[in-house]
């Protein structure tokens, strides 16, 4: 009975891989055009390695927009004294580059982010007071806990008020099976000068190598016609996710990542 049993679950199985594409790849996104864009970054450099090419060509395009700061980014390890000034600082600069004339820095405490009522309110407040276009939120997926932490409130608050008409998750440390991909190319030079920008990082760790290569892996998705291409991931979600149920199965995958790595 046991053997009959794993034999059926097996066909199952074979069954439901047979029915796979054989290869199916992120879908092409074009650039908005005079539309509204509203980014919430956990820490000042994540907008930039997770969209900042996508930032750039959005302005060029004439779209309005707004990056929201939410942490302090004066948590990460060995940082000296000033440095929540120093990467504002930084930050502006970047956003400066990528042509971004608007930002807000919430300054929740970096490292240990969990979600209150107060920060929900004022998330809430700004996206609808901004109405935006495109919703861009950090990886619920990302190893980085502040990262999960942020993109969970924020798509929740999105999925109950429909604040945006579309939601784009962006990635940062982690890569995930991306729904789309943005040609970048054009203004990848603008991405490499911004993320320069951020001294402070990268005095501890070559983000910018590891950013542009992560780009130039994600330019392998477009129709490059033997032309070097670099390119942004992203995964859209959809407002009839009643509950969140995708980004809770990305939440769960990351949990699961995370005990096979203790």
């Amino acid at each position: 009975m046991k053997k009959f049993i794993k034999q059926l679950i097996n066909k199952r199985r074979q069954s439901k891989i047979a029915q796979l594409s054989l290869c199916p790849l992120p879908k092409p996104l074009a650039p908005l055009k005079a539309g509204r864009v509203l980014v919430f970054a956990p820490h000042p450099d994540d907008e930039t390695l997770g969209c900042g090419g996508t930032l750039a060509l959005l302005r060029n395009n004439g779209c309005t927009v707004k990056v929201v700061f939410v942490t302090d980014g004066g948590g990460a390890g060995g940082l000296p004294e000033g440095s929540i000034a120093i990467r504002q600082q930084e930050a502006i600069a970047a956003l400066t580059i990528l042509g971004v004339e608007d930002w807000l820095f919430l300054a929740e405490p970096d490292g240990s982010f969990s979600n209150h009522p107060l920060f929900e309110q004022q998330a809430l407040d700004i996206m609808q007071q901004f109405q935006a276009d495109w919703l861009l939120l950090p990886s619920v997926l990302d190893y980085h806990r502040d990262h999960v932490a942020i993109g969970q409130a924020l798509i929740a608050l999105w999925q109950r008020h429909k604040t945006a008409k579309r939601l784009f998750f962006y990635e940062i440390w982690s890569p995930f099976p991306a729904t789309h991909v943005l040609d970048i190319s054009a203004v990848i030079e603008l991405k490499r000068q911004a993320i320069s920008a951020y001294q402070l990082p990268l005095a501890h760790c070559d983000y910018l190598s590891a950013s542009l290569g992560l780009a130039a892996y994600r330019g392998l998705y477009l129709a490059a016609n033997g032309q070097a291409k670099f390119a942004e991931a992203f995964v859209e979600a959809e407002h009839k996710e009643c509950g969140g149920s995708m980004a809770e199965k990305m939440l769960s995958l990351r949990i699961y990542v995370e005990t096979l790595l203790k």
